[in-house]
């Protein structure tokens, strides 16, 4: 985790065949899991999905093991990842800006982040939705509030990014955990 304080910020709009590309990936998700019925597996139907030629970018992509799948850079040089979380990791990447579109939620999930007027907000998670993080937005999916979380609870998404984000994610301040515990209810995770 570096300062990143010397990193220069990117911040973007994403280009719209980034977004045609992830509306195109969620719709065939979306069939998948209408043609499967109760037999469901979601990480297996986007494992599937992602591994169709029409969705690789410069090189096929490792879609072993339970992720993150880093599937590669897309035509703007942007990291596209596939990232699963079952754990609530409260965080920020100061200088860059980062978008997220969740595929799928075992149980319910709120997305955390700080509004305009420096207010916590509480955003719920839908499939298919997008999720943007200005640099230096605090930002955390976590379960739902006030819903009885699932000991298998897990939310998906895919992430493009402007670079590694290793070397850009940093923790929050105390003011930020301090919002998060007003709205969440309960302490904010450590995070990275």
């Amino acid at each position: 985790m570096s300062s990143g304080a010397t990193l220069p910020i990117l911040d973007h709009e994403l280009a719209d065949d980034e977004i045609e590309w992830m509306k195109s990936v969620y719709a065939d998700f979306n069939k998948a899991r209408a043609a499967a019925g109760p037999e469901f597996n979601p990480k297996d139907a986007l494992r599937a999905i992602l591994a169709r030629e029409e969705y690789h970018f410069s090189a096929v992509p490792d879609l072993t093991g339970p992720g993150p799948w880093r599937l590669g850079q897309n035509l703007h040089g942007r990291g596209v990842a596939a990232v699963f979380l079952r754990k609530v990791e409260l965080h920020t990447h100061i200088a860059s800006r980062t978008d997220q579109f969740p595929m799928f939620v075992v149980g319910e999930a709120d997305g955390f982040s700080i509004d305009e007027n420096g207010k916590p907000v509480l955003t719920p998670v839908i499939d298919g939705g997008h999720f943007h993080n200005a640099p230096g937005a605090p930002h955390a999916f976590l379960p739902k509030v006030g819903v009885p979380k699932p000991d298998n609870w897990e939310i998906a998404f895919i992430a493009i990014t402007p670079r590694n984000l290793k070397e850009d994610t940093h923790r929050v301040s105390d003011e930020v955990r301090a919002q998060y515990k007003q709205v969440v209810g309960q302490e904010a995770p450590l995070g990275v």
